[in-house]
């Protein structure tokens, strides 16, 4: 069995985080602050029986078909959210950073990401990026 990372990964992560997005609002005002020990409680949440552990080495999720992908979240946002992994690792980067503008990631101009899915939502005072890439496939 293999998981699409579209429908069975990045769809049921966004409807879980902005079904608790409300727990973001009092993180925001603390820059740079990293927030990915409720990133990872939430996509646990999200997938479920999909996951098959949280790795401490190399990319921080495991699932039952054997695909590894990075995490990470912070208050601010930067290119290294998504393009950090796949340059390390060669995987999936699952991400949730400040992101009231999508083009910093929709403009990214790097030929080794395909931007599987974004979503930018408000905690109701905040606005917030979260989005799935992985290493472009070759020949797409």
């Amino acid at each position: 069995m293999s998981f699409d990372l579209k429908a069975d990964v990045f769809e049921p992560v966004v409807e879980r985080i902005i079904a608790r997005r409300d727990s973001l609002v009092n993180v925001k005002p603390f820059p740079r602050t990293g927030i990915e020990g409720w990133f990872k409680v939430e996509i646990i949440a999200a997938l479920e029986d999909m996951v098959k552990a949280l790795q401490n080495k190399g990319p921080d999720l495991l699932l039952k078909d054997g695909t590894r992908i990075e995490l990470k979240a912070a208050t601010d946002f930067h290119k290294g959210f998504f393009a950090g992994p796949i340059r390390k690792y060669n995987v999936p980067s699952l991400f949730l950073g400040d992101g009231p503008d999508p083009t910093k990631l929709t403009s990214c101009a790097d030929p080794a990401i395909e931007i599987v899915g974004y979503k930018v939502f408000s905690d109701g005072r905040n606005d917030w990026l979260l989005g799935l890439v992985r290493p472009k496939i070759s020949g797409t």
